[in-house]
């Protein structure tokens, strides 16, 4: 109901500024003969066609704010937005159970990823997931200092124990 009457106030002021214009647009053309010093003509045709014109512009805009205000809340109708259907994906964020199952928790060797009930979550090295990580932060977000700095001095303890079974990359 408020949206019906909020759309009637707007179309009424949207005619009297199509009115004010209408009527104000000699007036407007005297003002651009005033500032660029020249005779600008306005005939009846050109009026007439700057009044459709701005009549057609306000018909647009009165047509969108209805279909945006008056769209159909059923729109999304026969689509399962269920995560087992899997319409839409399946990402979803992880449980607390699956992290200790899935992920390494504070010593064990890995990337870390971040810090979950004070503990430091790690993508262990032996996962059966990609290692590809993607980092998004504006200038001066931290992401050199919070993310590859902490990782490389934590990758450097577990030098040692990560084996290099191609002899080509052993004199890395």
């Amino acid at each position: 109901m408020i949206k019906k009457i909020c759309f009637v106030i707007f179309l009424f002021f949207c005619f009297i500024l199509n009115v004010f214009i209408d009527f104000n647009i000699r007036n407007y053309f005297e003002i651009l003969n005033q500032c660029f010093g020249k005779d600008i003509i306005l005939t009846n045709n050109l009026y007439a066609f700057i009044c459709f014109i701005i009549a057609i512009i306000s018909i647009f805009i009165i047509l969108d704010i209805l279909l945006v205000l008056f769209k159909k809340e059923n729109g999304n109708k026969g689509i399962n937005f269920k995560i087992e259907d899997g319409t839409y994906g399946t990402a979803n964020w992880m449980p607390e159970y699956e992290i200790s199952k899935i992920l390494g928790i504070n010593d064990s060797p890995g990337i870390i990823l971040g810090k979950y009930n004070n503990n430091i979550v790690k993508l262990p090295f032996e996962s059966y997931f990609n290692k590809n990580i993607c980092v998004f932060g504006s200038s001066g977000s931290m992401k050199t200092i919070g993310f590859l700095l902490t990782n490389l001095l934590e990758l450097s303890k577990y030098k040692k124990s990560i084996i290099v079974t191609d002899p080509k990359r052993r004199n890395l």
